[in-house]
């Protein structure tokens, strides 16, 4: 327990730096010397009583909450404004007790009555608001105070943009609800209001998240500990740049320089992230479950413990902690998104449905819940020969909505790139699904090249490039993963996969070749040897030759359709190829159908 009142403590510590009502918008400026054209214009001279207030405002900003409540309490009666109602709020709810926010929420509710034109009540009660929002067991309860907060936020910004506060909390609503493009604007706002440690460290946290390679974030990571190198969130952020960097031990040195006290749970979480990258599966996972124990309901602890399972061959592990996970943060959609990913890998087609149709219930124009969804319906079809019911309206709605999304500019950075990947894949499988198989390759090495680095994502288009039947694709990928001592030895279980199936493909069209004179049982065998491998040529060319020549099986349909296979599958040099295009050109002639099967 007290571990995760230190780390509210932390998180009222950034966030105490920040607060800017009307007349503390004039302290940071002068602490900052960031005074701007843009700033709200005040008077001249400043009244006896309003100097008190800015000597509270002083208090609140020099993290003295409880010499700043009495301060604004005592302004009460005075106050004509709602300043010191704004400010008074803001100082109880920093504290952190229970009490002291519920304390807040009565003040706020007084002064929005007496003044709710004010932008700095308003930009008080989005703060409160969003601390609240940390404090409730309740997912649902907890979705409800950050949309509150991000209302009444926006609210104040739409009144005065330059209200510090408001604009960070803001950023922090994002991030906690896992918006993270969204939240780098008002991020990015706040540092230029108030170029502290603080602000620099909260946009380096949003841009490294989107992506842990962003150069501007680990400039920002610098800037913050030059300018207050005692501050604790900028050295955790700078643990995990050099974590991702390869540099471990430098890592490691990094986070243990933070003192006991400032320990929360997102230094568990990166403690974590650096034991698995040395090689230290325990005491990652060890670390990991202490960062649950005192975040239940921080997502990324459950996601890094998934990851892990999945890489260390784990699926069922991985899949069932994603479930124990759901179980506290049923409403987390990111989290279900990353369950229904991990099944469709693991060809767990039902989970994977079912999540993504649990997604798509609560946002029904999610794009990346739509493409998940038609991806099993393309996994499907290859498996059964036919599309599921309402394919094509699922197919007509996800076109509509990526058209829609593109042109309202939804798609950002690293979200659009999510998406296209998704799309790139969407696009493969439904190539496969028509026997498209070259083009297929094309989509799937287009997303495997953009991850040539990443050992969980290689694994994890290698494995499903491997179940939806495209074995170049899968190899491609797991041999670019060989090269990562993290996942060599998993990355060599799945060539060994291929391999097996490929000598499975060739063992049945050995067979099928030499049981031709009984066409039904050679037909079968070619088919197993296509389950074994969807692009084995000779399988196809045996097919071929079966409804081309055998005259107990003459069918010039089939014929053109394992003709056509064959010519994806086949390589420029494979000697049948000749003899194939000559087959479909007499076939053509005769005005024979060319249809894909």
């Amino acid at each position: 327990m007290a571990s995760k009142v230190t780390g509210d403590r932390e998180d009222n510590k950034e966030l105490g730096r920040g607060f800017c009502g009307s007349r503390l918008i004039i302290a940071l400026a002068f602490a900052f010397s960031l005074m701007s054209p843009g700033f709200v214009q005040f008077p001249s001279a400043l009244s006896a009583d309003e100097g008190t207030l800015a000597d509270a405002d002083n208090l609140l900003t020099g993290n003295k909450y409880k010499q700043a409540e009495e301060a604004y309490r005592s302004l009460l009666s005075d106050d004509d404004t709602g300043d010191a109602y704004a400010g008074l709020a803001v100082a109880l709810a920093k504290q952190s007790w229970p009490s002291k926010i519920l304390e807040a929420e009565k003040v706020l509710r007084k002064g929005k009555g007496n003044f709710p034109d004010n932008p700095n009540v308003l930009a008080a009660a989005g703060y409160v608001s969003f601390v609240h929002s940390k404090t409730v067991a309740s997912p649902a309860k907890r979705d409800q105070y950050l949309e509150a907060s991000e209302t009444l936020c926006k609210r104040a910004i739409q009144s005065n943009p330059d209200i510090l506060i408001a604009q960070q909390t803001l950023g922090l609503v994002k991030m906690a609800q896992d918006d993270l493009e969204g939240a780098v604007e008002p991020l990015r706002k706040s540092v230029s209001l108030a170029e502290n440690a603080v602000n620099m460290t909260l946009l380096a946290q949003a841009l490294l998240k989107i992506d842990p390679k962003d150069k501007e974030g680990a400039e920002l990571v610098d800037k913050a500990i030059k300018a207050e190198n005692s501050y604790h969130p900028a050295h955790l952020q700078k643990a995990i740049i050099l974590n991702t960097q390869g540099k471990q031990e430098e890592a490691f040195m990094e986070l243990h320089n933070i003192p006991a006290s400032a320990r929360t749970f997102d230094w568990s979480l990166v403690e974590g992230d650096i034991y698995r990258k040395q090689g230290d599966g325990p005491a990652a996972l060890a670390a990991w479950r202490e960062t649950i124990r005192l975040e239940p309901h921080s997502p990324d602890a459950y996601r890094h413990m998934a990851e892990y399972y999945a890489v260390r061959g784990d699926g069922e592990l991985a899949i069932a902690g994603l479930h124990d996970a759901l179980e506290i943060l049923p409403n987390d959609m990111p989290l279900r998104q990353q369950l229904a990913e991990l099944a469709l890998r693991q060809d767990k087609l039902e989970v994977a449905e079912s999540e993504y149709r649990t997604v798509l219930a609560s946002q029904p124009d999610d794009a990346g819940a739509l493409l998940g969804l038609s991806r099993v319906y393309f996994r499907k079809a290859r498996k059964e020969g036919q599309y599921p019911p309402g394919w094509q309206q699922l197919m007509d709605q996800l076109q509509t909505v990526v058209t829609q999304q593109g042109v309202k500019g939804k798609l950002l950075r690293a979200g659009a790139t999510n998406l296209q990947e998704s799309m790139e894949l969407n696009e493969g499988e439904k190539a496969l699904a028509q026997n498209r198989f070259k083009e297929a390759r094309q989509h799937f090495q287009t997303v495997i090249n953009n991850h040539k680095e990443s050992p969980y994502d290689l694994l994890t288009l290698g494995e499903q490039a491997f179940y939806d039947g495209d074995l170049h694709s899968a190899e491609a990928a797991f041999n670019y993963a060989k090269e990562i001592s993290e996942v060599a030895p998993r990355a060599d279980q799945g060539i060994s996969k291929i391999v097996s199936q490929r000598n499975e493909a060739v063992r049945q069209t050995k067979l099928g070749d030499a049981t031709r004179t009984i066409p039904e049982v050679a037909v079968d065998h070619y088919k197993q040897a296509l389950i074994a491998d969807p692009q084995y040529p000779n399988a196809y060319y045996g097919l071929f030759s079966l409804y081309s020549k055998n005259k107990k099986s003459l069918d010039p349909e089939q014929a053109m359709n394992y003709a056509l296979c064959f010519l994806e599958a086949a390589d420029d040099a494979n000697p049948n190829r000749k003899e194939v295009e000559a087959t479909i050109e007499k076939l053509k002639a005769k005005g024979g159908p060319v249809k894909k099967k």
